[in-house]
């Protein structure tokens, strides 16, 4: 038990210190991402464009690797020709494939609810801008 009051208590005294200087630090310098998203229009120099990005590429991601998933687990359960493991192997996969779907899908709903504009691709309007 002291050693995870000493712990906590050495990771609480870092985080102070790295919030009281770090973040004057930090004000002084303007947001410049390093990497292109693929897929996004340009190299953004602001944050929210930039997580925009990023979502519309996560989206597509998860599509490309659904159809993906379904068109192999279609394969094997085409393959299995009647043998019931490799059926049943095949029909997780496709399960799993659907399932990933509905995750993403369940994501979106979430976005939308959180902040429409993430999900509408239009520019965010901060504090009535």
């Amino acid at each position: 038990m002291k050693i995870i009051r000493k712990l906590f208590l050495n990771v609480s005294a870092f985080l102070c210190i790295a919030i009281l200087f770090g973040s004057s630090a930090l004000a002084q310098y303007q947001y410049q991402n390093q990497e292109k998203i693929p897929g996004a229009s340009s190299q953004q120099s602001e944050f929210i464009p930039y997580v925009k990005d990023i979502i519309g590429f996560g989206y597509a991601t998860i599509g490309i690797l659904a159809m993906f998933m379904l068109c192999i687990g279609a394969y094997q359960y085409l393959m299995a020709a009647g043998n019931i493991g490799k059926a049943e192997s095949a029909r997780e996969t496709i399960g799993s494939a659907v399932f990933g779907l509905v995750l993403g899908l369940l994501s979106w709903i979430i976005l939308s609810k959180i902040h429409p504009d993430l999900v509408a691709f239009k520019n965010i309007s901060v504090g009535g801008q």
